[in-house]
């Protein structure tokens, strides 16, 4: 069901993006409802004549097909529908907020429902992006852009949540707070009000913990660690609380003459209440369906199966709510509670043989199982891998838990009688306790790690795993350790070769219509500039960049430092360093990108990395660091056991600046051109000085500039050096060698 669904709506995205009439072809429809139906009247007609159970499931199966298929269509319909009654200024709507806000690169967001002004009916639903945060069920009159969704991934996602378009707010004219009586959300608010988690980290992570509100959490130093750990699931409402909450009330009940079939009743209920509480996440839902599911097979005298409970949960979903599939919680819950199911208790037998104790492999089973099922969905989006994550959650998981039941009893201890507010400092304790453990673990040496993933060919580990499992599904303890010790040390020499042993080389990396240069050689790393976003982190990631000594930024144009934040935020940097004078100017963006050392560079001054050395040749007075006359320029040699490079790296620097500098640097065999290659880049008297065997522009494919121009092309042709452009080759490495030098294109 999950997979008709998913292609189904592909197909309707795919519709939308090319405008079609009708985003969802029906004949898609009638294939898959016809390919459910022959299912169906093959198994139906087998179980006639058979008593086995293989036609069973094929019944079952060609039922689900035909059900997810008609919930696709119907929801693609109401999206198409939705899109075309959109329309307007965005003050001829009411906008009543729907879900809890969220902090993002723009603004703080959160879904709206937009009802028309003059008749009072709903026409849409829609994200929501404002300066400010708004509380659920508030009524909204503003002034603001709605704006189609564009054909990102992101849109998608927000497509498939049923949202439809996007509006800017500008101004708030009139905002309404909910009125009437909800005695769960008036419970959450109360709750929220005790709690404060505006007042410190520790308090906002009580707040998530406990009623799922990490709005204030959100951009804190304290998610940021525990997502650099692989702590963040312990903070989402997820099967993790509610088998907590779940198994602490029936202990409770166990002790009381509540019969059995109503305890269930009691919990079961309880987890629904607690999922609408905290707001009805995906993956909260799948928990308390997959919790009622077990209960109701207890009381039914059937064997609980956490499989059957998680299938039921997600056909649910499919024929309630198709669009959940595209949803990356209900994605990570899913597959982590399907990788546990299937192979927890083996990976905790396999641990346990190896002569961990049981407790410890039991919950060393649970984590690895959990990551391994979501590295193929978190790896494309975030690119980075917590190597310390299962110790982490070894550590830091009884911490939260103990929060998140101490949490409950003091908050709710606090809404019921006000002078009891003080029993909360119990649980910020615990929430203090658990970020300072998840900072000292975050503070490891290559605790997380960037992790390429363009080509997926991290995908063969599985394909290695399960050939490992099914040949060998049970090996004794010698033949363990040994098979386990062995990947491990192959995963060490990997890493220390990369950490300590990489050849030199200066690679031009493909950031787009951007710079970000490597200079390394063996355990020294620099870049030279930072990209404009975080695909700098991408490109870092793919060529085995796992620490730098330090950050060169030519300027302030953000192509050349955009992508600093993200760079920081993942790899641990030394040191920036800027241009004389250059550094009162630092945009303000980078203030808060984290703690570094921010230092100058003057004319004369020189880097050392490895055997290379990078010697600063412009400017030659300081600079405030706007003007791509202001770029910081390099003169980079290295000359080692016979092998040669030289290069120069010119920022944004064109042939004005480059006739001021280029007799001192002299010969060299590696120009980077300056400004991505503009006609004034370069010139014959530029590269007759230089006398470069090769150039290389950084551009992005299809940019505006039309860069590198016609005129810089045919300069660096006419001079017989070799032309080379990101875009088109992708990473350009030049290595030193013997009587010359390597080059190394990524494509």
């Amino acid at each position: 069901m999950c997979a008709v669904a998913a292609l189904l709506l592909h197909a309707c995205w795919q519709g939308r993006t090319a405008g079609s009439e009708v985003w969802l072809d029906p004949l898609w429809v009638l294939v898959a409802i016809g390919g459910g139906a022959l299912l169906f009247s093959i198994g139906a007609l087998m179980r006639a004549s058979s008593r086995r159970r293989l036609p069973l499931w094929l019944m079952w199966m060609g039922a689900g097909v035909i059900v997810a298929a008609c919930t696709s269509m119907a929801f693609a319909t109401t999206l198409q529908a939705e899109t075309g009654r959109l329309g307007g200024p965005a003050s001829s709507y009411t906008f009543v907020v729907t879900s809890e806000p969220s902090e993002g690169t723009y603004g703080i967001s959160c879904t709206a429902d937009a009802y028309a002004r003059d008749t009072g009916t709903r026409r849409a639903t829609v994200r929501l992006t404002a300066q400010e945060a708004f509380s659920i069920g508030a009524r909204l009159h503003l002034v603001g852009r709605i704006e189609p969704l564009d054909d990102s991934d992101w849109a998608r996602s927000r497509l498939m949540r049923g949202e439809v378009a996007s509006v800017d707010v500008v101004h708030v004219n009139e905002m309404a707070q909910p009125d009437g009586f909800d005695p769960i959300r008036d419970l959450r608010a109360a709750a929220l009000a005790a709690i404060d988690p505006a007042a410190s980290a520790a308090r906002a992570l009580v707040a998530g913990t406990v009623c799922g509100s990490t709005a204030e959490l959100a951009g804190t130093d304290a998610q940021e660690v525990f997502a650099r750990t692989g702590l963040s699931h312990l903070v989402a409402v997820s099967g993790s609380h509610l088998a907590l909450i779940a198994s602490f009330v029936e202990r409770a009940l166990g002790r009381t003459r509540v019969r059995r079939t109503n305890r269930f009743a009691i919990i079961g209920g309880l987890s629904i209440a607690y999922v609408v509480f905290t707001g009805g996440a995906p993956s909260a839902v799948r928990s308390a369906a997959m919790v009622c599911a077990s209960f109701a097979a207890q009381v039914g005298r059937r064997r609980g199966h956490g499989i059957s409970a998680l299938a039921l949960s997600a056909c649910g979903f499919v024929a309630l709510r198709p669009g959940v599939v595209y949803d990356l919680g209900f994605q990570l819950s899913a597959t982590s509670v399907l990788f546990i199911q299937l192979f927890g208790r083996y990976l905790a037998h396999l641990i346990a043989r190896m002569g961990a104790p049981a407790a410890l492999a039991e919950a060393l089973s649970l984590t690895l199982a959990a990551q391994w099922a979501t590295l193929p969905l978190t790896l494309p989006i975030f690119g980075e891998l917590s190597l310390v994550a299962p110790l982490a959650n070894l550590v830091v998981g009884p911490l939260m838990s103990a929060l998140l039941l101490v949490g409950l009893i003091a908050t709710g201890a606090a809404v019921i009688a006000a002078p009891l507010a003080p029993l909360l400092e119990i649980p910020c304790a615990l929430a203090r306790l658990s970020i300072f453990v998840a900072e000292l673990l975050g503070a490891i040496p290559l605790a997380s790690v960037p992790v390429a993933v363009e080509d997926g060919r991290y995908l063969i580990l599985y394909a290695v795993a399960a050939a490992v499992y099914l040949a060998w599904p049970d090996p004794g303890r010698i033949p363990l350790l040994v098979g386990t010790g062995a990947a491990a040390a192959c995963g060490a020499v990997w890493l220390v070769r990369w950490l300590l042993f990489v050849p030199a080389s200066i690679t031009v990396l493909d950031v787009g219509q951007a710079d970000a240069i490597l200079v390394r050689d063996g355990s020294s790393c620099i870049l030279m500039d930072a990209g404009v976003d975080e695909v700098v982190v991408e490109a870092l990631a793919r060529n085995r960049v796992f620490e730098l000594d330090a950050v060169v930024i030519s300027h302030w144009d953000r192509d050349h430092w955009g992508g600093l934040p993200a760079v920081l935020e993942t790899i641990p940097v030394d040191r920036v360093l800027v241009a004389a004078g250059a550094a009162d100017a630092m945009p303000e963006e980078l203030a808060g990108a984290g703690s570094f050392e921010l230092a100058e560079l003057r004319a004369g001054d020189v880097l050392s990395v490895g055997g290379f050395t990078c010697e600063v040749v412009w400017p030659r007075t300081a600079v405030e660091g706007s003007e791509n006359a202001d770029s910081l320029v390099l003169d980079v040699q290295y000359d080692a056991d016979g092998r040669e490079l030289s290069a120069l790296l010119t920022g944004d620097t064109e042939r004005d600046q480059e006739h001021a500098y280029v007799s001192e640097v002299g010969d060299i065999d590696v120009l980077k051109l300056g400004h991505h290659g503009s006609a004034e880049s370069v010139d014959a008297a530029v590269l007759d000085a230089l006398t470069p065997e090769i150039a290389i522009a950084s551009a992005g494919a299809h940019n505006a500039y039309g860069h590198p121009t016609e005129e810089c092309i045919g300069a660096v042709r006419d001079s017989g050096a070799a032309m080379l452009c990101t875009k088109d080759v992708g990473d350009v490495t030049v290595e030193p060698a013997e009587g010359g030098v390597r080059v190394i294109t990524e494509r």
